[in-house]
């Protein structure tokens, strides 16, 4: 019993411990994990204000030296120099046996042979392209017109229509007056039938004249009447009289009748001339009116004739765009295929002038070489400096462009020559400073003095440079970094962060993951494009929106998706 209990109390003992531990290894399990990470270093992306640079290393040269050549045998004669030796210009270096000048006379023949063939290519053949130039700008124009018609087109046919209603509404009112004109015609011509006022007017003097002696003779029957009444004239005699009296009083009445008569004609009369006075001036009212409805007609009708002469159809102005377009596109094409067909000739015929340049002017310094050479036996130094170098001796024979010695001057400090790209060399001009970075002496500097074609990979170019320094001597590998512009970038990355492989440039940011044992750290890719560089840092072209941090550093190598630490 005793024993079973003890068993029961090592079970739990040993239960314990295993908890325990494994409680332990719990807490500590992301520690020990951890350890066996690659450790990484990050930076945060970045923007702003990035200026390139082109680093490369050369060896330093001296800075001015040349070798003394020949360009025909000579045999020596004597030498006056060793090396090491220090001379000034014009010291005497080497003495030649006195020589044959027919190569002299060779080369200037050969000269003249130069001069004429670099004369010939100067010529050369002249490009003109005034009738194609011409040919296109008329292109262009008829295209731009057959545009402007395609815009005007629907513009035109609505003016058509608005001008044949405004012609059609004149046509209707001219017929409107035109029948007010004829029966004004009508009327006048009624109104000049009536007889006239100064007619009437003579009838009614005359009707009144004949009124008053008709009433005078009444008035004298009236007293011829009463005197025979009063002097008690006979009742024959008296009714005789009446009679008589009563017809003259009927022929009074008539004529009274007859002046009124005369009076309503006179009155007819006067209004029938005012209404012809008005009736004629209405019909020339009217046939004004009439007339400017004609002219108005006669200009709408000129209108309507010009704008249907020009009109077209959008069909057909679409189609004379198109017609017109190609035309045009035809026309700059084969001008463009022309131009470079020309050009790849011009071309040409440049390099063959510029050889032919060349030509001619080596074969002049050939000449002046040769004109020196034979005009006496004396070798003689052309600038002040050191000989480096005596490559014969007292009767050995001089081959030409065989270097009979080496000059250099060391005051003229070094040159260091660097390949660059056509691009990177694009931003820069010569006189720009730039930093040697493998001497950090206070006086060494150096300055860009020309950007040559690189001849031997024609993508690039030679940077030359002129460095200076104490420290300085020839044959020094120099590194020499140089900025380009600077410019202001949304991405910017350190340049120790870029990694690439078959798929391209990429850059690993970390993204941290939430996980039950803790924050895990993730190796992420984002594929990137290189906008420029410079020593430390490079403008990128990627999904980076600004915010990320990358691996700049690793303690080991870390791939896309890999776990990894960061350092403290």
């Amino acid at each position: 019993m005793e024993k079973e209990k003890k068993r029961r109390e090592w079970i739990k003992n040993a239960l314990i411990v295993f908890l325990a531990v494994m409680l332990v290894l719990t807490f500590f399990s992301n520690t020990i994990m951890n350890m066996y990470l690659p450790e990484v270093s990050t930076e945060a992306v970045s923007s702003g204000i990035l200026r390139e640079s082109i680093r490369g290393d050369g060896i330093a040269e001296s800075g001015k030296s040349y070798e003394v050549v020949i360009s025909g045998a000579r045999t020596v004669k004597n030498v006056y120099v060793k090396e090491g030796d220090e001379v000034k210009e014009g010291d005497v270096l080497f003495e030649f046996e006195k020589g044959d000048e027919s190569e002299l006379d060779a080369a200037k023949n050969e000269y003249l042979e130069c001069q004429l063939d670099y004369q010939k290519k100067l010529i050369g053949t002249e490009y003109i392209y005034t009738k194609e130039e011409l040919a296109i700008e008329a292109a262009r124009l008829e295209y731009k017109k057959a545009v402007e018609a395609l815009k005007d087109a629907g513009a035109a046919n609505k003016k058509i229509r608005n001008k044949t209603k405004k012609l059609n509404t004149i046509a209707g009112r001219i017929g409107t007056l035109e029948k007010q004109v004829e029966a004004y015609d009508a009327d006048i011509a009624s109104l000049s039938s009536q007889q006239s006022s100064s007619a009437c007017s003579e009838e009614l003097t005359a009707q009144k004249r004949a009124l008053t002696v008709l009433e005078n003779e009444l008035s004298d029957l009236d007293a011829d009447l009463v005197t025979l009444r009063n002097n008690g004239a006979g009742a024959g005699d008296i009714t005789e009289l009446e009679r008589s009296r009563r017809d003259k009083a009927v022929e009074v009445n008539n004529a009274r009748e007859d002046v009124a008569l005369a009076e309503n004609a006179l009155t007819k009369a006067y209004a029938n001339e005012k209404s012809l006075l008005d009736t004629t001036k209405k019909k020339s009212d009217t046939e004004a009116q009439l007339s400017k409805y004609r002219t108005k007609q006669s200009e709408l009708t000129a209108e309507l004739d010009v704008l249907n002469s020009g009109a077209v159809s959008k069909d057909e102005a679409r189609a004379l765009v198109n017609e017109k377009e190609n035309t045009y596109n035809s026309l700059i094409a084969d001008y463009e295929i022309k131009r470079a067909e020309d050009n790849k000739t011009q071309k040409n015929d440049d390099i063959d002038l510029a050889a032919a340049r060349q030509k001619l002017d080596n074969q002049k310094k050939l000449v002046d070489e040769l004109t020196e050479l034979y005009a006496g036996s004396l070798i003689k130094a052309k600038m002040e400096g050191v000989v480096t170098a005596v490559n014969c001796a007292a009767g050995d024979t001089a081959q030409p462009e065989e270097a009979l010695a080496v000059i250099s001057s060391e005051d003229a400090g070094y040159t260091v020559r660097i390949s660059a790209t056509k691009k990177q060399a694009q931003k820069l001009k010569p006189g720009r400073s730039a930093e040697i970075v493998n001497y950090w002496d206070e006086d060494v500097g150096a300055i860009l003095r020309s950007i040559l074609p690189d001849v031997e990979n024609p993508e690039n170019v030679i940077l030359t440079f002129d460095v200076k320094g104490g420290a300085i001597s020839a044959g020094d590998s120099i590194a020499i970094s140089v900025s380009g512009e600077e410019n202001r970038y949304d991405t910017i990355v350190p340049k120790s962060s870029i990694y690439e492989d078959n798929g391209g440039k990429f850059v690993l940011t970390v993204e941290d993951k939430d996980t039950p044992l803790g924050t895990r750290y993730i190796a992420t890719r984002h594929d990137i494009e290189v906008i420029l560089e410079n020593d430390m840092y490079a403008a990128i072209s990627s999904d980076l929106v600004g915010y990320e941090y990358v691996i700049k550093a690793a303690s080991a190598i870390v791939n896309p998706g890999d776990q990894v630490r960061l350092k403290e």
